[in-house]
């Protein structure tokens, strides 16, 4: 689970910006909306974790790039040991409209759970090399795991001598190749749980490749599941399953890397067969029609699409408490199957696990449902380019059975696009 993300100079964010999924003391649909950590792990005061949380503000006001800033640190986990032609170490992208920022820090810091354990995990990166990076663990007090500076490491009950038989490069993390050298058992434990929290992490955007594979996991538990989702929200489609096609080289051209999997027979094209009832002129159903829902794409909505690439990735997520980060929550989607997502994570029935949902939105409708002032988070511009990002809660004078989004669209919480400036 995530507790907090921190990071600075990246993209149009210079300034170091933090998203926090802990609770507040408002007490707004509390156990609903939020859950508890084990003993012991937090402070007895901080120990109250949010389900989900949604980013608001303008086009281009940065939302998108909070979550691209989780998506670059966790792709630099568990990829920089891959320099070869670039290191994602390298791929870095600082804030642009600046002079020097392209020579200044940039930072990327966790907080999480993994395993009942507390950690805190971080690095700073400055043309395209590691300054610094640190891993921090919970037993009782804070105790460092591993600190690093430049090319030079300690890790925890280790000698300098032994360390210095670790070979470190630039553009690479220490977490991504540690796995390859002997340590303790206690070392080994911080950091494996380190990298598995990165790689269970659940990062969507609409270009990621679909989910369409998921479908026919767990003896097809989430077909069902989606299934069951696409009756509610009555978009006519009787039954679906996964198909698949040999790829040949005349293929080669169709128009979307979302219609390829690679598995142990080579690559397919993966689509969805969806399944329609066939009607006569008096409503009895006379027989069935099959479509495939991306390469006869006229047969369904930009809305079904969208809702089946992102289902699998949710119903994964809830299934196994993961996190997920999810881009334009509400985009080409009914606000009352919008809202049905959102409230699947805030739910202890459809979320037993505690699975937990970071998403940007536009439709302010969503703000007025079941959301705590501690959920809902703004992005803003100013005039120079910099973002920020803001908890509604920051705000005073802000009451928990205020219409936020009317308060929103009059300009209170400073995020709104601003038509009358010249």
């Amino acid at each position: 689970m995530l507790i907090n993300f921190k990071f600075k100079n990246f993209r149009s964010f210079k300034n170091e910006t933090v998203l926090s999924m802990q609770a507040t003391k408002d007490d707004s649909f509390k156990g609903l909306n939020t859950f508890f950590v084990k003993d012991g792990l937090l402070p007895a005061d901080e120990n109250e974790l949010l389900k989900s949380v949604v980013l608001y503000g303008p086009n281009a006001s940065g939302k998108s790039n909070v979550l691209k800033g989780l998506r670059y640190m966790q792709s630099a986990v568990i990829l920089s040991s891959i320099i070869i032609p670039r290191s994602k170490i390298q791929e870095n992208e600082t804030f642009a409209f600046c002079a020097d920022c392209e020579k200044k820090d940039s930072m990327y810091e966790v907080d999480f759970i993994q395993n009942d354990v507390f950690y805190r995990y971080g690095f700073v990166v400055n043309d395209g090399k590691v300054v610094k990076e640190y891993l921090f663990k919970r037993v009782e007090r804070l105790v460092n795991v591993f600190d690093r500076e430049q090319n030079s490491i300690e890790l925890n009950g280790v000698s300098k001598e032994a360390t210095k038989l670790i070979r470190l490069d630039s553009r690479t993390l220490f977490l991504s190749i540690a796995r390859i050298y002997v340590l303790s058992p206690d070392l080994m434990k911080a950091i494996l749980d380190t990298m598995t929290w990165f790689e269970k992490l659940l990062i969507v955007f609409e270009e990621t490749v679909n989910s369409f594979s998921m479908y026919e996991q767990n003896n097809n538990k989430y077909r069902n599941e989606a299934l069951q989702i696409m009756k509610m929200a009555d978009l006519g489609i009787k039954d679906f399953k996964v198909y698949r096609e040999d790829i040949t080289a005349p293929d080669f051209g169709f128009n979307s890397l979302l219609q390829i999997e690679q598995n142990s027979n080579g690559l397919k094209k993966i689509d969805l067969k969806t399944i329609f009832n066939v009607y006569d002129e008096h409503g009895k159903q006379v027989g069935e029609k099959e479509y495939l829902m991306l390469r006869q794409s006229d047969f369904n909505s930009e809305g079904t699409k969208k809702l089946m690439f992102y289902l699998g990735w949710i119903l994964h997520s809830l299934d196994e408490g993961r996190v997920l980060l999810l881009d334009e929550l509400d985009s080409k989607l009914h606000l009352l199957l919008a809202d049905y997502i959102l409230k699947s994570y805030n739910s202890i029935s459809k979320n037993m696990k505690n699975a937990q949902l970071i998403s940007t939105a536009h439709n302010l409708m969503l703000m007025d449902g079941d959301m705590r002032r501690d959920q809902i988070y703004f992005t803003a511009k100013n005039e120079i380019g910099i973002s920020s990002l803001h908890s509604l809660s920051d705000y005073k004078n802000v009451r928990k059975n205020d219409l936020f989004s009317k308060k929103y669209l009059l300009g209170f919480y400073s995020s709104v696009p601003d038509f009358n400036r010249e």
